[in-house]
C-alpha cells in the first residue's frame, strides 16, 4: 500500500495542541486553566476546538483566567497570552461569555487584543450552533473515546463547515477508529448536502480523504464510487488522487 504524509497545512486552531496525544478530562482542562503553565494552556486551548465538553466549570476558569490576565497585557507576550485566552473562550458557544468580550472591545486595551475579541465574537455565535451538536450524546457510543464520539457526531452533522473541520482533524491527529471510519463511510455513501458550491465540495473532499488515508480496504469501494460517479466532477478527481495515494 501507498503511505503519504498526512501533514496538512491548516489553520492554528486546527493543527496545534498536538501535545496532547490523549483527549484531556473536563477535570484535567480545570486544572490547566487554573495553573500557571502557559504553554499547556495554549496546547489545552487549541484541543477545545472540537472537544464537545458539556461541563461549564471548564470555561468558567478559563473566562476568570482571562480576566485575570487582561491588566497584565502590555508587552507582546502577556499580550499574546490574552488572545490565546480571548480564542478559547469562544469554543464554550455560551452567550453569557458576550459580556467579556464587550469588555474587552470597549475598555482600554490594546488593540490586538480588541481585533481579536471581535473576531472570537463571531467565531462565539458560530459555536453557539456548534457546540450542541459536539456534545450530544444521544449516538454516544461508550465503546470509544470523547475524540472519536465528538468528531463522529461533527461528521454526520448537517453543517458543512463543522464536517470539513471534522475532516481535517481527523487526518491530522489520525483518528482512524471504527467509529468515526463508519461515520465517515456512511456520509461518503449518502451526499445528501453536496452541491455545485466551494464549500461543500471542499467537506466532502476532505471526508473522502480521512477515508481514504486510513488505508483500509473494505472503505476503498467508497472511493471508487465517488471516483466514478459523484455528482461533482471536482470530487471525482479528488477521489481518483486518493486511490492512487493510499490504495
Amino acid at each position: 500500500m501507498k503511505k503519504l504524509s498526512l501533514a496538512l497545512c491548516l489553520s492554528m486552531a486546527i493543527v496545534s495542541g498536538g501535545a496532547y496525544s490523549k483527549p484531556l478530562t473536563e477535570a484535567q482542562y480545570i486544572e490547566i486553566f487554573q495553573g500557571d503553565n502557559v504553554e499547556k494552556q495554549k496546547d489545552a486551548i487549541a484541543s477545545l476546538v472540537l472537544a464537545g465538553l458539556n461541563d461549564p466549570k471548564v470555561y468558567d476558569t478559563l473566562n476568570s483566567k482571562l480576566l485575570a490576565s487582561l491588566p497584565l497585557a502590555v508587552d507582546r507576550h502577556s499580550i499574546d497570552y490574552s488572545a490565546w485566552l480571548i480564542k478559547g473562550l469562544a469554543y464554550s458557544g455560551d452567550e453569557k461569555y458576550i459580556a467579556t468580550y464587550n469588555e474587552i472591545i470597549n475598555g482600554d486595551y490594546h488593540s490586538k487584543l480588541q481585533k481579536y475579541a471581535k473576531k472570537s465574537l463571531k467565531n462565539l455565535e458560530k459555536y453557539q450552533v456548534w457546540a450542541p451538536i459536539l456534545a450530544d450524546r444521544s449516538q454516544y457510543d461508550d465503546n470509544f473515546n470523547q475524540r472519536s464520539n465528538v468528531l463522529s457526531n461533527a461528521i454526520r452533522s448537517d453543517d458543512l463547515q463543522l464536517k470539513l473541520n471534522a475532516a481535517k482533524r481527523i487526518i491530522n491527529r489520525g483518528v482512524y477508529t471504527e467509529q468515526v471510519l463508519e461515520t465517515l463511510n456512511n456520509e461518503l455513501l449518502d451526499t445528501r448536502l453536496l452541491k455545485h458550491d466551494k464549500l461543500a465540495i471542499q467537506a466532502y473532499a476532505f471526508m473522502a480523504k480521512a477515508l481514504a488515508s486510513s488505508s483500509e480496504e473494505k472503505y476503498r469501494p467508497t472511493i471508487e464510487q465517488l471516483a466514478s460517479s459523484a455528482s461533482e466532477k471536482k470530487l471525482q478527481r479528488y477521489a481518483a488522487k486518493y486511490l492512487r495515494a493510499y490504495y
